[in-house]
């Protein structure tokens, strides 16, 4: 079943497209001395709509900017040049990080969080605040205010210190999506038995994604699983803390999680980062022909409280589309950071 935006992220693919198109003729016609190159061909489009397909079972109803950016943050790239082909120069911001057991890790980090106290439940009129901050392929970064009701009704939303834009949910029979209240009700009843737990989202069909062709690679249960958990982590709503224990030692199960130390978000604070690498077999369009990683992607967790930062997306090789560098090597395609998150009673209020 389709909800209400099944096909959001396919039209901001080809929106982002032609925006872009359009820029750097603009920038051709202005100055014939400097050659503007968008990076954008029919495989790197069919590669993204598949990832923005993937990544709809990642969403409720409503939209989060910060979450579609990391899936349109290199749907397309104009690079600048030189009167002398000489590439516009760019500073190196390779993260220094540091691999980890990440078994070690996040069974630690299962012990910390199961000895919280559970956080009551808001009122279905009472709003969810969350504040983020969001920079992708070099851009300044944007702050980001969402105020979304906890029954789902509507959701509030302010970019920097522009103006509140309301949006209206309209309740969809065939809507397979989620309310805020919606999905605590799942997060409450999903097993806190680790195996039990990673046996559940392996063969939860509500989050199956499918080939785009045939004979496209089919999700693996692996793959599936580290998505939802990950999913989980990165929610509105407070986990129960044995469901937070049990995410944590499920991952911990899961073949290809990697944990490295210092990784950054998008507020310069640095935590633990989680990605996940299964392997060229698994995914081939994440590998360069000499079968090297081209960008790795994080999950950041504070260092201490293992509670939620952000993300990062780590560019590995300088990657080549159309005989150009399209995502350099040591850049961040993608950055978010977690600044604030709370129950008010009405939008427009900040959590104390």
């Amino acid at each position: 079943m389709n909800g209400p935006l099944a096909d959001f992220e396919e039209r901001r693919l080809v929106e982002l497209k032609e925006h872009v198109a359009a820029r750097a003729a603009a920038e051709r016609a202005r100055q014939p001395r400097r050659r503007s190159v968008v990076a954008f061909n029919a495989d790197r489009l069919h590669a993204l709509r598949a990832r923005a397909r993937a990544l709809k079972r990642t969403r409720r109803f409503w939209v989060v900017p910060s979450l579609l950016a990391a899936a349109t943050a290199t749907a397309a790239v104009v690079i600048a040049m030189t009167g002398t082909d000489s590439p516009v120069a760019r500073p190196d911001v390779t993260m220094q990080t540091r691999p980890v057991s990440a078994e070690a890790v996040l069974r630690h980090a299962a012990l910390v969080v199961q000895r919280r106290q559970p956080i009551a439940s808001p009122r279905p009129e009472q709003w969810i605040y969350r504040r983020v901050v969001v920079q992708q392929s070099g851009d300044s970064s944007t702050v980001q205010e969402y105020w979304t009701r906890y029954d789902g009704r509507k959701q509030v939303l302010r970019q920097g210190q522009g103006p509140f834009e309301t949006s209206t949910h309209v309740p969809d029979p065939a809507d397979d999506d989620l309310t805020p209240q919606e999905f605590a009700a799942k997060l409450a009843a999903l097993p806190t038995d680790p195996r039990k737990l990673l046996a559940h989202v392996k063969a939860d069909q509500f989050w199956a994604t499918k080939p785009e062709d045939e004979g496209k690679l089919r999700e693996q249960a692996d793959d599936r699983a580290f998505r939802v958990l990950s999913v989980y982590l990165d929610q509105e709503v407070p986990l129960p803390p044995k469901l937070h224990a049990a995410i944590f030692r499920a991952l911990a199960e899961i073949p290809g999680v990697r944990v490295d130390v210092g990784v950054r978000d998008a507020a310069g604070r640095t935590g633990i980062g989680i990605a996940y690498e299964p392997g060229r077999a698994h995914h081939p369009g994440r590998y360069d022909k000499n079968g090297r990683l081209l960008s790795r992607s994080y999950l950041i967790l504070d260092p201490t409280t293992y509670e939620y930062l952000g993300r990062h997306v780590e560019q590995l090789q300088d990657e080549i589309i159309n005989g150009e560098v399209a995502f350099p090597k040591g850049t961040a395609a993608y950055l978010s950071a977690e600044l604030a998150r709370g129950i008010v009673d009405r939008p427009g209020e900040i959590p104390r």
